[in-house]
């Protein structure tokens, strides 16, 4: 019996891991088009913005994503009374919002057309955009690793 139980924890371990992994490949190839544009417009690689989308809005599938259009975690005016989190007309808006306040940063002429996403997400771990940079930071990275993202240049 308690082999039964491990194959299955072990099925639905793998399960779980391939819905999320399927989830993120769609997700990149729905937005990896805007954030290739966008990366040329603004100077922030590719690999940055999609990682960044991708851990804050759980690969479109957040309640933030879906209902406000919000990938990024970003705070601001709403419709709703459930959200301190900005609403966008769509997620294309989301995309481009981000990356005008990456543009407003300190750290971004010094930054802008830099290909290093090691030294992206360790500038803006450190204005604050995460409560928690040393975990975010982590987290943007294994991101771009597993979904290999740094080659989305």
């Amino acid at each position: 019996m308690k082999k039964n139980i491990v194959l299955l924890l072990v099925a639905v371990t793998f399960f779980i891991s391939n819905i999320s992994f399927a989830q993120t490949n769609s997700y990149v190839d729905e937005y990896k088009g805007l954030a290739k544009s966008l990366s040329m417009e603004f100077g922030i690689p590719t690999s940055i913005i999609l990682s960044i989308a991708i851990v804050e809005s759980g690969a479109g599938s957040s309640k933030v994503a879906k209902k406000l259009n919000n990938h990024f975690g970003i705070k601001g005016k709403n419709e709703v009374t459930w959200s301190s989190f900005k609403q966008y007309t769509s997620p294309e808006e989301s995309f481009r919002d981000f990356c005008l306040k990456m543009a407003s940063k300190k750290f971004y002429l010094n930054m802008k057309g830099n290909a290093d996403y090691a030294l992206w997400i360790k500038k803006i771990s450190m204005t604050g955009y995460s409560t928690q940079p040393k975990q975010w930071r982590s987290k943007i990275n294994k991101t771009i690793q597993k979904n290999k993202l740094d080659n989305e240049q």
